[in-house]
């Protein structure tokens, strides 16, 4: 849960490209060792915003301030390695014939492959081995990253994030793809990362109430390049709210502390 300080702030950023407002006055604060989410339909600027935390896309306006480091006062690659952004529509080029083990070790180097001029420590090793273990690939992790199912291939990325000493982990729809049983399996990965003593800061973009982790802080409504709501997970995922920002009967509840919802039978046509 939160740790009372702020790893992310953003200030009345905007990103305008080729004459088109992609982002127009959005604010936010994310305290460090809290679970942002962010929610909105396709086309609200929620993928525009995670490039602009992650230093890939420039705000035209505002200022964006992520581990205490302001951009444009500071190099931005020093900032990126602080960062484990996951996005399952550009995950990293790996050999397919890369053992897991190796992947997730090319997360101490911030490369593609393990590095020929760097040898990796017993102790490095060792870090390796305890994140695999936290999210379940240990008995796998000999075999070839190609071999993969989407939702082991999730769990390696977030084991390689986690093994760089990422500080703030940037999700951008992880579950997208995976069946059911991947999806949850990912879910309780995300729900462990954030049970510990010094969990890192995750922001986390979704199309899903269930795939949210129980510990999530805070979530942020986005429609039309804006931030139209942000507070506490009980005051904003309700049906009432969700309908407005999705333009469509939305009924939810909760159920053993996540939140479930359903689309009205008026709008299934």
């Amino acid at each position: 849960m939160a740790l009372n300080s702020s790893a992310i702030e953003l200030k009345n950023v905007g990103v305008v490209r080729r004459g088109n407002e992609i982002l127009a006055g959005v604010s936010l604060t994310v305290d460090a060792g809290s679970c942002c989410a962010i929610l909105g339909p396709n086309g609200s600027g929620k993928s525009a915003l995670m490039a602009v935390l992650a230093g890939y896309l420039w705000p035209s306006t505002g200022t964006v301030r992520v581990d205490d480091r302001t951009y444009g006062r500071v190099n931005l690659a020093d900032v990126r390695r602080q960062i484990g952004l996951i996005e399952p529509s550009r995950a990293p080029k790996f050999d397919d014939r890369m053992c897991i083990r190796d992947v997730v070790a090319t997360g101490l180097f911030g490369t593609i492959v393990l590095p020929l001029h760097c040898d990796v420590t017993d102790s490095q090793w060792r870090r390796v081995d305890e994140e695999m273990a936290s999210v379940g690939l240990s008995a796998i992790g000999g075999r070839a990253y190609g071999d993969l199912s989407s939702g082991e291939q999730m769990k390696t990325l977030l084991a390689r994030a986690m093994v760089s000493n990422a500080r703030i982990l940037l999700l951008d729809e992880p579950t997208v793809g995976l069946d059911i049983g991947s999806r949850a399996a990912c879910v309780a990965v995300l729900d462990r990362l954030l049970a510990r003593s010094r969990p890192p800061t995750v922001v986390i973009v979704s199309h899903h109430l269930d795939e949210l982790p129980k510990a999530v802080d805070k979530i942020v409504l986005m429609k039309g390049g804006r931030v139209v709501g942000q507070g506490a997970p009980d005051d904003l995922l309700t049906s009432a709210r969700l309908t407005a920002l999705f333009d469509c009967d939305v009924e939810v509840v909760k159920s053993n502390g996540r939140f479930l919802a359903g689309v009205g039978a008026t709008d299934l046509g």
